[in-house]
């Protein structure tokens, strides 16, 4: 019957140190709701308003055309093309292949 009582006292210290966890995390987000709060003012004025940038969308509407991005224009990439082929040429070409120094020897040669 100790046992018995020991088990359920043990019970009991786990759900005290899970209540606590849950209400320590409960004040930590709301401090930390709380926090923005404060470091915002239009926060409480209703709900964050999100930018909408058009990336690939061309939108009809005039006041959405605003806020389309301005398109670019792709990089260069000749000059970096050039030199890494130029790097990659060599200047020593081998006119002749031995095939004896190719092919791999038999083990009773």
């Amino acid at each position: 019957m100790a046992a018995e009582s020991s088990l359920e006292q043990e019970a009991l210290k786990r759900r005290e140190k899970l209540k606590a966890l849950r209400e320590k995390s409960a004040l930590a987000s709301q401090d930390g709701r709380g926090e923005k709060r404060d470091g915002d003012n239009s926060a409480d004025s209703g709900p964050a308003t999100k930018i909408i940038k058009f990336r690939n969308y061309q939108p009809k509407d005039e006041a959405l055309k605003e806020q389309k991005l301005p398109s670019t224009k792709p990089l260069s990439v000749e000059e970096e093309v050039k030199d890494h082929v130029e790097k990659a040429k060599s200047d020593s070409v081998v006119n002749e292949v031995d095939l004896t120094n190719l092919a791999p020897r038999k083990p009773d040669w």
